[in-house]
């Protein structure tokens, strides 16, 4: 498809306003489209402005692509109210009858006002970087939106979930999963050495954090770990089910015993689960068979590194990145060299990365 014919391209640069590149303006359209997605996902009416579709006021978010080469090129949102608002508006605004102090025009303008605020908020959450049009010395109330970022609020997600899993599954009393009902014969010892290092790199790490960060870490695993022990309860059984998972948030969010590793200024939940997903890893794979039977423990990794992937499958490729990311800077920042080895090829080992990526 071409968006600017080859008239319409002369003419803007003699004007000294060009467009940019056709490509660019592809992907530009391919982001409209995403944002539109994401609104509607929230619940927010929005619909996309296509090129050369006439012009109408459809109430909700309206996202436009300005194709102009520089900084205001690009995606932009707009909110318009609803049609009886939007007339009242008008017409306080009407030369015979101009009357910019009425009431209804300060509330159309916190409305919209409001509402841009919301789009920010939600489209910030869901990994898309935005700031205000003004910014870019727009004075309509826009918000632009510069691209895509990893969604954190998810990539904490499913690392705090299979950290949780993980180490459940460890301390776990279940059947070895060979079909003999024999349980996997872990002892209490055994189970603290697969658990303890993992364990104390999150006690440290969530110390670490900032207050807000540490506290709405401390509810995600509260929250998670209150669900996975529902889920427990609906398959096994509510007297079967683990409870220890409802302590476990407790346990993680104790100061830590011994002097924390201090290896990068600033941290990250994200930085500290991933650490920490990769040390209950390693651990299992450098265990020896006194502490944990192998098919076990290949159970075990294989359950929690299977759900990992299961929950990448629809996420965008960002999200994708900055995961593979966080685990080779985890593996880069490892100090003991024992568990330094394991995680330096750990994204290919576990699909994350296909061979020849």
């Amino acid at each position: 498809m071409t968006y600017i014919d080859t008239e319409k391209r002369a003419h803007a640069e003699k004007n000294g306003t060009p467009h940019a590149a056709e490509e660019v303006i592809a992907e530009w359209h391919a982001l409209a489209d995403a944002v539109c997605r994401e609104l509607l996902h929230a619940g927010l009416p929005a619909h996309v402005e296509r090129p050369g579709a006439p012009a109408c006021i459809q109430p909700g978010a309206c996202v436009h692509v300005d194709t102009g080469e520089g900084p205001a090129g690009g995606v932009h949102i707009s909110w318009n109210a609803g049609e009886s608002l939007t007339e009242a508006v008008f017409d306080c605004m009407q030369p015979e009858r101009l009357d910019l102090q009425a009431p209804v025009i300060a509330h159309g303008t916190r409305v919209v006002s409001l509402m841009e605020e919301t789009i920010k908020e939600v489209l910030k959450l869901s990994g898309f970087r935005t700031c205000a049009a003004v910014e870019f010395d727009n004075p309509a109330p826009e918000t632009h939106v510069a691209g895509r970022q990893p969604r954190q609020w998810f990539i904490e997600h499913i690392l705090t979930e299979v950290v949780l899993g993980l180490i459940a599954a460890i301390r776990s009393p279940e059947p070895r999963g060979d079909g003999s009902g024999e349980p996997a014969g872990i002892s209490v010892e055994g189970k603290s050495r697969l658990t303890g290092r993992s364990i104390r790199v999150v006690q440290e790490g969530l110390h670490r954090l900032a207050d807000d960060d540490r506290q709405e870490l401390a509810r995600t695993f509260r929250r998670l770990s209150g669900t996975m022990h529902s889920q427990d309860s609906a398959f096994s059984g509510f007297w079967k089910a683990d409870r220890s998972l409802l302590e476990l948030p407790d346990e993680l969010c104790l100061p830590s015993q011994q002097p924390p590793t201090v290896t990068r200024a600033s941290i990250t939940p994200a930085h500290v689960l991933a650490a920490a997903y990769m040390s209950l890893l390693a651990t299992l794979k450098l265990a020896d068979e006194d502490t944990i039977a192998h098919d076990v423990a290949v159970k075990i990794t294989g359950a929690w590194t299977g759900t990992l992937l299961r929950r990448l499958d629809q996420a965008p490729d960002e999200d994708r990145q900055e995961l593979i990311r966080l685990f080779r800077e985890a593996a880069d920042e490892e100090t003991d060299p024992v568990h330094k080895a394991f995680p330096s090829g750990f994204p290919e080992a576990i699909g994350l990365v296909e061979e020849g990526d």
